[in-house]
């Protein structure tokens, strides 16, 4: 009866070590994921998100139809970063050599 009681002693320790590491790993990521929300852009952190899953990215679009939200308010930002999204995809390519 004392070895069981202790080896259920030493499951529990060695669970309870196993959970600690866990936690620690998780606030690491976690960590680093805010830091990576701070400086990307929101397509790029559902690609982000995707590869971490095992998943494979989407498909980038110009205008970031990825991350579009359906609703019926304009906002003068959405406006403006719209404007600059089409705009570049339809302005002509000029390579490195073309200056």
């Amino acid at each position: 009866m004392v070895m069981a009681e202790s080896a259920s002693a030493e499951e529990v320790a060695r669970l309870e070590a196993r959970v600690a590491k866990l936690e620690r790993l998780l606030a690491d990521r976690s960590r680093v994921l805010r830091s990576l929300a701070r400086g990307l852009c929101e397509e790029d952190l559902v690609t982000l998100s995707r590869l971490e899953s095992g998943l494979p990215p989407l498909l980038r679009s110009d205008a970031g139809s990825l991350v579009w939200r359906d609703t019926t308010r304009l906002t003068s930002a959405d406006v403006e970063r719209t404007m600059t999204a089409l705009w570049r995809a339809v302005a002509p390519f000029h390579g490195a050599d073309e200056e």
